[in-house]
């Protein structure tokens, strides 16, 4: 009886030594594996959130970017000819200027910055920003009040350099710059529209992933660009 003990007993510690092995087995088999593929989980889980972080700078930008050119065409309250209103306090005679374009895009686009380096175009590489050697920093970005040819220059109508009088094409709002500074050398001035022409509101921001490996990829250049073109709605 007590030699069946034994081999009973002595069977159940090899199976439970076996099991142990088993385990400490399978416990290095799951490390290894969730070693390879973590870095491949967590590509994906980062990537997916930049996905989401580009498509939300996508529509917040258009958005913002319709609600300025609704500004830039917007009529006045009524055709104020000697601009009496135009002071303080009232302001209410007013027609719109790059300013409160200016204004109404980045209080819409709450979340990004946004400047105007050149406010009345010309768009560096005749608006087109894949290659251009002109990009806002990353995570910024500029906005350009022009008419609707691709470069904001009236399709090389409106010469840089050129007194704004002498345009053929307008390329802002009635109001003229408002507070905003004028452009700098190779900026065009702003030529005011008057009656119903386009004004086209253009935004590019430079995107910048938070995935490391991704930035590398894109070289910091994921140019997210958004565009809206209104006719002006001025009474004369």
């Amino acid at each position: 009886m007590r030699t069946r003990l034994n081999r009973v007993s002595g069977r159940a510690k090899r199976s439970m030594e076996w099991f142990k092995e088993w385990t400490r087995s399978e416990r290095s088999q799951g490390m290894t594996e969730f070693a390879l593929i973590a870095p491949v989980i967590l590509l994906l889980t980062f990537g997916i959130i930049d996905f989401g972080r580009g498509l939300y700078f996508y529509i917040t930008l258009q958005q913002a970017a319709n609600e300025g050119a609704r500004v830039a065409v917007r009529a006045s309250d009524f055709i104020d000819a000697n601009g009496v209103g135009c002071v303080a306090p009232a302001y209410v005679h007013c027609w719109p200027t790059d300013a409160d374009v200016a204004s109404a895009v980045q209080a819409k686009a709450v979340t990004e910055v946004l400047a105007n380096p050149c406010p009345n175009g010309p768009l560096p590489n005749g608006g087109n920003p894949q290659g251009s050697p002109q990009l806002p920093p990353s995570n910024t970005g500029w906005i350009f009040i022009t008419d609707p040819s691709p470069a904001g220059d009236g399709n090389g109508l409106n010469v840089v350099g050129a007194p704004p009088s002498t345009y053929p094409v307008a390329n802002g709002p009635r109001g003229g710059l408002g507070t905003t500074p004028a452009g700098g050398p190779g900026c065009l001035g702003i030529k005011p529209a008057v009656g119903n022409e386009p004004i086209q509101v253009t935004l590019w921001f430079n995107f910048q992933p938070l995935t490391p490996l991704i930035q590398q990829v894109v070289g910091n250049r994921i140019v997210i660009t958004a565009y809206a073109v209104y006719r002006a709605e001025y009474s004369n």
